[in-house]
């Protein structure tokens, strides 16, 4: 379980989060929605322990966040990450670096290694693209290939950021069916997403943010009416249209 409590961040002397309290139980299918600088970005910095907390607080499974990071991770995709497609690495070299900080410097990837990122690239199913160099993947397969190196330290929490951002609508609703699947087989997933019609199909907790929190439910997913009541002509920027 995550717990959030009395956390306020602020920039440069702007408020970026107000008095966010909440918990997120372990097993859920987390959305983060919001309108652009609402501050989601920001709450999972926090979450995974980039950015320093500064008041409040988050405890992970009990524990103050930065003891919990000292030893366990969380499973993160960022939004946007620079990769040189044209250099030579194979889906496995990108699996395998999900490894890379649980290993001491100089460490060399070791038989059992190897095959932890052939499970995690089984699980996300590209298995079979393992020997490609990621150049010759398509955006979808590249996707699953970040998400096996999320994957492959075997946390139990897996954070995503705008997942969908550079997909087409055929890949997101795979790549969301892959995210349940993984949900179902324990772990708790807390993703951002501009995408209500797909979120409405796969998740199961749903936090409306605009800088402070404005709804949040584990029960059913708020409906577009309430959401547009809550962020007035900004839902706009939440309704993705492909």
């Amino acid at each position: 379980m995550i717990q959030i409590s009395n956390l306020q961040y602020g920039l440069g002397g702007k408020s970026i989060l107000e008095n966010i309290n909440l918990e997120i139980p372990d097993g859920e299918f987390v959305a983060i929605i919001g309108p652009n600088g609402a501050g989601k970005s920001t709450l999972i910095k926090l979450l995974l322990g980039i950015w320093e907390m500064q008041q409040g607080s988050i405890q992970t499974d009990g524990i103050n966040q930065q003891e919990w990071l000292k030893t366990n991770i969380f499973g993160y995709l960022p939004q946007h990450e620079e990769f040189d497609r044209s250099f030579p690495a194979t889906a496995l070299d990108i699996a395998l670096m999900g490894l890379a900080g649980k290993l001491p410097l100089a460490t060399r990837f070791k038989p059992l290694h190897k095959q932890a990122a052939l499970t995690a690239l089984e699980q996300t199913g590209v298995a079979d693209l393992a020997k490609r160099l990621i150049g010759n993947l398509s955006g979808g397969e590249f996707q699953r290939v970040l998400l096996a190196r999320a994957i492959v330290g075997g946390s139990r929490y897996i954070i995503l950021d705008e997942p969908e951002a550079s997909l087409d609508r055929p890949s997101v609703e795979s790549f969301f069916a892959l995210l349940k699947s993984l949900n179902e087989a324990g772990h708790t997933i807390i993703t951002i997403s501009h995408d209500l019609n797909v979120l409405s199909r796969y998740c199961s907790f749903l936090v409306c943010l605009n800088r402070t929190l404005h709804c949040h439910n584990h029960t059913e997913l708020v409906s577009a009416e309430i959401i547009h009541n809550t962020f007035g002509d900004s839902v706009r920027i939440i309704e993705k249209d492909y």
